[in-house]
């Protein structure tokens, strides 16, 4: 299944579209060469991602979002990673908007996230990050992170991101 797919049966066509854990199980998985050693431990297992490749003393972990167009992270996830910079991160952030499907180095997505929103503290028993929009993503990454989900090429050029991705992954394996 393409994204253009993905997006038509799970993502357009519905009120309420299905999480995370779907767009990876049914989309993402399918573009590892390695099956992962870890799916959605976030808060658990002391593991940070959705997605996770380990090796020894070697992780390579993926966040996943999705949202219409916008998106925010859990107070934990907010706290640890952007107030107060403690724990470990990500290698990369796919999120999945109505236009886009953004792959971006974690480094370079939480430099452009801290710039625009300023994190605080939660303290809140619950609550979330601000919201990031997908043009104000688009509007602040490299070109080679954003793909037009509106582009007749988008796949192909999605399978050249994978290959690096995969390569980047290989390397926790060496």
């Amino acid at each position: 299944m393409d994204i253009l797919e993905y997006k038509q049966k799970y993502f357009d066509n519905n009120i309420c579209p299905p999480g995370e854990h779907h767009f990876v199980a049914v989309y993402l998985l399918n573009k590892f060469k390695r099956i992962p050693d870890y799916i959605n431990p976030d808060g658990m297992k002391g593991k940070c991602g959705d997605v996770i490749f380990e090796n020894k003393d070697k992780s390579f972990c993926i966040e996943v979002k999705i949202g219409k167009t916008s998106f925010s992270f859990s107070k934990s996830e907010n706290n640890s990673w952007f107030v107060y910079k403690k724990s470990t991160f990500p290698s990369y952030l796919i999120a999945l908007t109505n236009n886009y499907l953004f792959i971006i180095k974690w480094n370079d997505f939480s430099d452009v996230f801290i710039r625009l929103k300023n994190p605080q503290i939660i303290n809140s028993k619950s609550g979330n990050s601000r919201r990031i929009s997908e043009k104000e993503l688009k509007d602040n990454l490299k070109n080679d992170s954003v793909f037009d989900l509106n582009s007749p090429n988008v796949e192909n050029e999605i399978e050249k991101k994978f290959k690096t991705i995969n390569k980047e992954i290989e390397n926790v394996y060496k």
